[in-house]
């Protein structure tokens, strides 16, 4: 992506300054890693079509565009909302600025979730690793005949990483 090209040229690093605020949810982010170029361009085609499938079935669950955010403070503390419910926490940057691990709360703290962080202009993703996802995946394909679980499978297990998380904008 456009963000992608300008973060290797420039080496951007995000700072709690360039995320403050609220991000609303506005759909899924898929993302496949390789070091073949060529896989990674068949990566971004694949990745619309994972995304399509993930918004499907989180729609189907309530999780759709209005019902989900994100607000970061300067401080390094954060709200998540989901369905008018509230979640606090609090989240740290890595030195590259790549990385954000959020914390929520007491009975949570121990919990830390990982996150690859990519801005652009008015938008936000949070990628998390797929790796138990691609697991389970792997046994649901071993005894279905679905072919949309099977490719996306196979695909996946030609990449270094698969991640998935949300898109978000302002």
């Amino acid at each position: 992506t456009v963000t992608d090209l300008i973060e290797s040229v420039t080496g951007m690093s995000i700072t709690p300054k360039d995320i403050k605020g609220t991000w609303n949810y506005s759909g899924s982010a898929v993302k496949f890693e390789s070091a073949d170029m060529v896989k990674s361009a068949a990566a971004t085609v694949a990745a619309a079509q994972v995304e399509k499938k993930i918004d499907e079935y989180l729609a189907k669950v309530g999780l759709k565009s209005g019902t989900f955010s994100f607000t970061f403070n300067e401080d390094q503390t954060f709200t998540t909302t989901v369905k008018g419910k509230k979640f606090n926490g609090k989240y740290t940057l890595s030195e590259d600025g790549k990385t954000l691990t959020l914390k929520y709360g007491k009975t949570l703290d121990s919990h830390a979730i990982n996150a690859n962080v990519n801005i652009g202009t008015g938008s936000i993703e949070l990628l998390f690793k797929a790796d138990k996802i691609l697991e389970l995946i792997g046994k649901l394909t071993a005894t279905t005949s679905n072919a949309t679980l099977k490719t996306i499978s196979s695909l996946a297990g030609q990449y270094d990483g698969m991640k998935i998380g949300m898109e978000m904008s302002k």
